[in-house]
């Protein structure tokens, strides 16, 4: 991909990224980050977990959404915000009690849409889930 973000830009993602309630509700922490790719962990935690002892799809998707929302905003220019336009995902392999890694890059950056691939992996490297979205490119006035 392309060079390192800058501090300001990393922290500005932080803040919009990962620095949610909702992100923080969840446990959400940056792994790695560079334009038009983030990392980020879901260190497991039991009040993540759905009937059946097993980590809530619900969980798993939240945590590819902010994976691929800040993957997406990592490559806007100062002028330019974006939003969810449609997201999938496939669940391939149950979670139980490990943490998990989605690794989230950029596949197109057009002049109106960003679309974004997601892999959810636990630490040992099993894939739990694949995501696919695309985001639309907003102009904003400053």
């Amino acid at each position: 991909m392309e060079s390192r973000l800058s501090e300001s830009k990393y922290e500005s993602l932080q803040k919009r990224g990962v620095g949610s309630p909702f992100a923080e509700l969840l446990g959400v922490e940056p792994v790695e980050q560079e334009s038009g790719r983030v990392v980020l962990r879901l260190p497991f935690s039991e009040t993540l977990l759905q009937s059946l002892g097993r980590v809530h799809g619900g969980a798993i998707f939240s945590l590819a959404d902010h994976a691929s929302g800040w993957a997406a905003y990592s490559t806007l220019e100062t002028n330019e915000r974006c939003a969810t336009l449609e997201m999938k995902i496939n669940y391939i392999a149950a979670l139980h009690n490990e943490d998990c890694l989605a690794d989230s890059r950029v596949i197109h950056r057009g002049r109106t849409s960003i679309v974004i691939e997601t892999d959810i992996k636990t630490d040992a490297g099993r894939l739990i889930a694949k995501t696919l979205a695309t985001f639309i490119v907003l102009k904003v006035s400053d």
